[in-house]
C-alpha cells in the first residue's frame, strides 16, 4: 500500500508484496521457487503473460529417476532452476515505476528485525520439522515457533540475500556469492547443476484467452497448466450457457485435466501448440491422473492509473524440496515433481526441459472485439477494459477454484467476497471419479452432485485446500476486492 501511495505501479506493489511473502510465508513461496504473472496495461489495453519457471539441470540423468520408479518430493534431485527472482526483475523492467531498490526495503527489514509467526505458519513449522535439511539451520531459525504462533522469527541470512538482490537486481541471485553458495549446497548433496544452468528463465508471452459470458479470460500458456482453465471454461459454457450447474462444471474440469495431462509438455521441446489445442481440443483421454495438492502465494495489485498485475509464486509442496542453503537463507523448490517418468510422454523428464507447472493466474477483460466466442490469443485491445483480476493457491485445485469464482461473478452477478465465500467442490486427489464437496448446513451443493450421479466426499467448511483466493472486479464506479476466509490474507483499497 505504501509503494502505491508513493506513486508506484501495480508491478511495483506486487514485487514489494512478493518479497515480503518470501519472508513471512517461506513454506509457500521462496527465492528458490518460481513466479508467474498476467498484466494489464491501462494505456495500451494490452494483456501480457509472464512465465518464470526454470528447467531441469542440463546434466540430469532421467534413467536415475526411472530406476527409482518415482520423483521424490524431497531432496536436491527434486530441484529445478529457480525463476522467482528473474520473474520479479522482468516484471519491474517492463512495468515498474519506483526504483528497484525501494521495493525490497520492507522485506529486508522484516527478515532482519523479525516478525511474529502466524497461526498458519506455526502449523507449517510443526509439519516441516521432519523433512527440512539442514535440520540444525531449521531449528536455529524456526525452532521456537510452536502452538498458535506469536513467537518472533528472524532470518539474517535471508536478509543479506535480499540485500544482494536489492543492490544488483537478478544478478544478485544468479551470480556472485549467492549463486556460488546455492550451487555448492545442491551439488554437494548430489545434484548435477552447472553454472550455465543458473540463469534467469523469465519470458513474456501472449496469454491464452477464452470468451466466458461477457468477458474474456486471460491466463498463462505452457509450461503453465493454466490451459486447464480456459479449456474448462469453454466446455462448461457450452454445456451450461448461463452457468449455475456444478455437475457440468465438474465434468468440464475433468475433461480439461485429461487433455492437458495427456498432450501438454514444454513447448520448447515438444512444439505443443496450446492456442491450437484451445481452438480445437482433442478428445479427452481415458487415462486418469489424480490432481495434486500444493501450497502457493497469490498476489494482485491495481494502481491509480488502472494498471493491474495478477502474480503467483511458489516452491510447490509445503517447504518445497526441504533443502535450505544456510549461507543464503534460500529454500529450494521441488518442481521436478511436475514431470512424468513415462518414456515418450510430452511431459517426460529430460535434461534442460521445463516441467509442466501448476502455477497460473488470470485477469478478465470486457468489450473485446472478436469474431468467435473463443480465441487462442488475446484479441484487439481497441475497445477492451479491465473487468476482473484473480487467482488462488492450490496446485491442481487452482483452475477449479478459479472457474467457480469466475462463474459466480460472471454468471450469477456476485460481488467478489460473495463469490469467494460460496461452498466449493474439487476433484479428489485420492479417489478417481469422486468429487470433494465443502459442506455447510446451508449448502445443497453435495445434493446437486449426488443427483448428477457422482460420488461425493464431504469435507469440512472453509477448508484451505479448496483455495485461498483473491479476486477484484473493476467497473466505472470503482474497484471491489475480496479476500478468501479460508487462508491468511487481506484486501485493501485506497
Amino acid at each position: 500500500m505504501q509503494v502505491l501511495r508513493e506513486g508506484g505501479s501495480a508491478a511495483d506493489a506486487a514485487i514489494a508484496m512478493a518479497a515480503v511473502m518470501v519472508v513471512v510465508q517461506p513454506q509457500y513461496s521462496h527465492l528458490g521457487g518460481d513466479s508467474f504473472a498476467v498484466c494489464w496495461d491501462q494505456q495500451s489495453g494490452d494483456v501480457t503473460a509472464m512465465n518464470s519457471s526454470g528447467p531441469a539441470p542440463v546434466r540430469l540423468d532421467p534413467e536415475t529417476y526411472r530406476k527409482r520408479g518415482s520423483i521424490s518430493i524431497n531432496g536436491v534431485d527434486a530441484v529445478t532452476v529457480p525463476g522467482c527472482v528473474d520473474g520479479w526483475s522482468k516484471l519491474h523492467e517492463r512495468y515498474g515505476r519506483r526504483p528497484w531498490a525501494r521495493l525490497f526495503d520492507d522485506a529486508i527489514a522484516i527478515a532482519g528485525d523479525g516478525f511474529p509467526a502466524s497461526r498458519g505458519f506455526a502449523r507449517a513449522v510443526a509439519a516441516g520439522r521432519e523433512r527440512i535439511y539442514p535440520a540444525d539451520f531449521f531449528r536455529s531459525v524456526f525452532g521456537a515457533v510452536a502452538g498458535d504462533g506469536g513467537q518472533g522469527v528472524r532470518q539474517p541470512a535471508l536478509a543479506r540475500t535480499l540485500q544482494a538482490i536489492q543492490a544488483d537486481n537478478a544478478s544478485g541471485f544468479y551470480e556472485g556469492d549467492v549463486a556460488t553458495a546455492c550451487l555448492s549446497a545442491l551439488n554437494g548433496r548430489g545434484a548435477r547443476f552447472v553454472p550455465e544452468d543458473w540463469t534467469g528463465p523469465a519470458r513474456w508471452y501472449e496469454p491464452l484467452s477464452v470468451r466466458f459470458g461477457d468477458v474474456t479470460v486471460h491466463t498463462q500458456p505452457p509450461p503453465s497448466r493454466g490451459l486447464i482453465l480456459p479449456l474448462a471454461l469453454r466446455a462448461y459454457e457450452r454445456a451450461s450457457p448461463s452457468g449455475g450447474s456444478p455437475v457440468e462444471a465438474f465434468k468440464a474440469t475433468v475433461e480439461a485435466f485429461s487433455v492437458v495431462n495427456t498432450y501438454a509438455g514444454d513447448p520448447d521441446v515438444t512444439a505443443f501448440d496450446a492456442a491450437a489445442t484451445l481452438r480445437t481440443p482433442p478428445a479427452p483421454s481415458l487415462i486418469s491422473t489424480m490432481p495434486r495438492d500444493g501450497d502457493t502465494t497469490y498476489i494482485l495489485a491495481i494502481d491509480e492509473a488502472g494498471n493491474a498485475v495478477s502474480l503467483i509464486q511458489s516452491i510447490f509442496a509445503p517447504w518445497g524440496s526441504g533443502v535450505f542453503v544456510p549461507e543464503t537463507g534460500v529454500l529450494m523448490n521441488n518442481r521436478m515433481c511436475g514431470f512424468v517418468l513415462a518414456p515418450g510422454h510430452p511431459n517426460e523428464i529430460a535434461p534442460g526441459k521445463r516441467p509442466m507447472h501448476t502455477l497460473h493466474s488470470y485477469l478478465a477483460t470486457a468489450g473485446d472485439v472478436t469474431e468467435l466466442p473463443m480465441v487462442g490469443a488475446a484479441a484487439s485491445p481497441a475497445t477492451r477494459r479491465l473487468a476482473i483480476v484473480g487467482g488462488t493457491p492450490g496446485a491442481d485445485r487452482q483452475p477449479q477454484t478459479n472457474l467457480q469464482v469466475l462463474d459466480g461473478i460472471v454468471n450469477e452477478g456476485l460481488d467478489p467476497q460473495d463469490a469467494l465465500d460460496r461452498p466449493r467442490w474439487s476433484t479428489s486427489p485420492t479417489d478417481p471419479g469422486a468429487v470433494e464437496v465443502e459442506t455447510r448446513s446451508e449448502s445443497d451443493l453435495g445434493a446437486a452432485f449426488v443427483a448428477g450421479g457422482l460420488r461425493v466426499i464431504e469435507e469440512s467448511g472453509w477448508h484451505g485446500k479448496f483455495g485461498r483466493a483473491f479476486v477484484a472486479t473493476v467497473s466505472p464506479s470503482g474497484v471491489a476486492i475480496g479476500s478468501d476466509l479460508r487462508g491468511e490474507g487481506t484486501a485493501l483499497v485506497y
